[in-house]
């Protein structure tokens, strides 16, 4: 693998030319953790004077607000965080394929009306992402496993490890295979999920390759983050006692990982789905690994059966109403 292959260029192109919604996300990432960080603190006061009557009673309490916190997360990342990924998607695959947008358009809003084209709306579209995540996992899981045969637990561990990494790196694959769905024809996203899996299979080793140097090369803004803010806060540090010393590291940890997320994680998944497109150009699906992957995803038997479906009445929408979420099958060690 070289770094041309990696389209680091193209990625930076496209990163800078939708800089504003990258901005926007953000934005809502930092205000979910200000959110957070003023509902961890009313629930650790409340917590606090319970526990002065009742020490059990208040500790509970404080685990009960604990895993509300985690509720609360889910449902933001689903409903708002997903939506403004999800309209970058729209926005990156738009300026790869066609090189522009509508002029004088914005980019959240135009985005948006992308994602509610093709899927209806954003919770659709993280059905899809959930079913392709989890055949992507297990065809990667089935080609590409360190073994856990290896002789001793040490390098069992680092197998395990390895398996671990890969799995991370994987979801920036996910990504382009669902960037795939906004510059195809076909406004079917059942058969364009269905269709990109099948590609990414005929070609998973440069992508895969590709998606674990990306997964790698993601963490330099949150290094370079952490080396920024460290230095401010290191001098607030000096002076303050010690339970204050230990949120300014947490809040310092936490600033770095959201700009992390919003740069790099966006730069990743910009060269990914530029990889994609330049793998895939000219392809069509190989019935050979569609059977393959029948047999090793029972995602991918899902997937082919919501494609049927589609196909055979088109017009329904793309999750019915009351469909549960899909959890991905974890299938690398």
């Amino acid at each position: 693998m070289n770094l041309k292959s990696l389209q680091l260029k193209q990625a930076m192109s496209l990163v800078m030319r939708t800089l504003p919604i990258a901005m926007v996300r953000l934005g809502a990432l930092l205000l979910f953790w200000l959110a957070a960080m003023l509902y961890l603190a009313i629930v650790g006061g409340i917590s606090w004077l319970v526990s002065q009557a009742v020490p059990l009673i208040g500790v509970i309490l404080f685990f009960v607000g604990i895993g509300g916190m985690g509720f609360l997360y889910k449902y933001a990342q689903r409903y708002v965080l997903y939506l403004i990924k999800a309209a970058q998607l729209a926005v990156m695959a738009e300026l790869l394929v066609r090189g522009e947008l509508p002029p004088g358009v914005n980019q959240l809003a135009w985005g948006k009306q992308r994602v509610q084209e093709r899927f209806g709306e954003s919770s659709a579209m993280f059905v899809v992402d959930q079913l392709v995540a989890g055949v992507v996992n297990a065809f990667t899981g089935a080609v590409y496993r360190v073994s856990a045969w290896l002789p001793g637990n040490f390098f069992r561990g680092i197998a395990r490890m390895v398996n671990r990494v890969i799995r991370f790196a994987v979801t920036y694959i996910d990504e382009a295979i669902l960037a795939r769905s906004f510059w195809t024809d076909s406004e079917d996203v059942w058969a364009n999920a269905r269709d990109g899996v099948v590609l990414y299979g005929m070609v998973w080793k440069p992508l895969l390759m590709n998606a674990i140097a990306l997964m790698l090369l993601s963490y330099i803004p949150f290094v370079g983050a952490l080396i920024i803010i460290a230095l401010p806060v290191s001098l607030l540090v000096s002076i303050a006692s010690p339970a204050v010393t230990g949120w300014l590291i947490i809040v310092t940890l936490i600033l770095a990982w959201l700009i992390k997320v919003a740069i790099g994680d966006t730069f990743a998944m910009a060269a990914m789905i530029a990889a994609y497109q330049r793998e895939t150009d000219g392809l069509t699906p190989d019935p050979a690994m569609t059977a393959r992957l029948e047999q090793i995803s029972d995602k991918f038997r899902s997937l082919q059966e919501r494609a049927r479906e589609s196909l055979a009445t088109p017009g329904v929408d793309a999750e019915p109403l009351g469909a549960p979420p899909v959890t991905p099958d974890l299938a690398i060690d």
